[in-house]
């Protein structure tokens, strides 16, 4: 049966327990470093698409706010930019998929006439493979600095 090699032990719903409130900390640095990846990653496909000759935008004002957009003939590429610098790169990347795909889903309903090609861009590339099998399988591009193959 083939259900066994996918499915465990019935579910079982679990008791949520009570944590007395306590102080949240965020490690600023590690947020700075991420930012400063996520802007550099940005600067980067710009200056590769603009070497293309093609002009990098950002949103519009009713668009969904992705990370950075271009237009090629009739299709319009929007992308959602992640860093994987001192984060879960799963996480990281499981986010953009989401995010991406959310503002082509949106674009879609709201564009007629233009293709619109969701566009996944890493800082670098990911430390596992199937993620792009993954995002080719669900419609994604996935490309990563410094070479953004494919883009």
């Amino acid at each position: 049966m083939y259900s066994a090699l996918v499915l465990g032990a019935p579910l079982q719903i679990r008791k949520s327990g009570r944590h007395q409130p306590t102080e949240l900390t965020v490690d600023l640095s590690s947020l700075d470093e991420g930012t400063a990846a996520h802007e550099s990653t940005v600067e980067a496909l710009i200056r590769h698409l603009a070497r293309r000759g093609v002009e990098v935008h950002s949103f519009a004002r009713n668009s969904p706010r992705f990370d950075a957009g271009w237009a090629i003939g009739n299709d319009i590429f929007i992308s959602e930019v992640k860093s994987l610098t001192g984060t879960s790169q799963d996480q990281q990347i499981r986010l953009g998929i989401g995010q991406v795909l959310d503002y082509a889903h949106q674009l879609r309903l709201a564009v007629s006439g233009r293709s619109i090609r969701p566009v996944l861009v890493l800082e670098k590339a990911p430390a596992d493979d199937r993620w792009t099998s993954l995002a080719q399988e669900v419609g994604i591009q996935l490309t990563w600095a410094p070479t953004f193959c494919g883009v």
